[in-house]
């Protein structure tokens, strides 16, 4: 579902799209090193981050920052930095799509 978004707005000057991988389980294998043989695995095109722990934390900055739960997830910001959609990322990239679209 995120390739599609990725795809959909590829082109787009004011969509900003990203990938952040969260570690909230599997500590031994979501490593920063396996973002980049997830980027090739599943063509990615646009950045990816890794959103590590503070002190052991079992929950990721990000993921305590802004209340997520599992992957995968999205969060849409509009250009006022407000969160419009937090949330289970849902099958539905058109119901997404059109969220963007109406804020931009």
């Amino acid at each position: 579902m995120t390739k599609k978004l990725e795809d959909r707005f590829a082109k787009a000057k004011d969509v900003v799209v990203f990938h952040l991988q969260t570690v909230f389980e599997g500590h031994g294998t979501n490593t920063p090193e396996r973002g980049p043989r997830e980027v090739k695995k599943y063509d990615i095109k646009v950045p990816v981050g890794y959103d590590g722990h503070i002190d052991g934390d079992e929950t990721s900055v990000f993921m305590r920052q802004f209340g997520t739960g599992g992957t995968p997830w999205t969060i849409i910001i509009d250009k006022k930095g407000i969160v419009r959609v937090n949330e289970v990322t849902p099958n539905d990239v058109d119901r997404l799509a059109k969220v963007i679209n109406d804020l931009r």
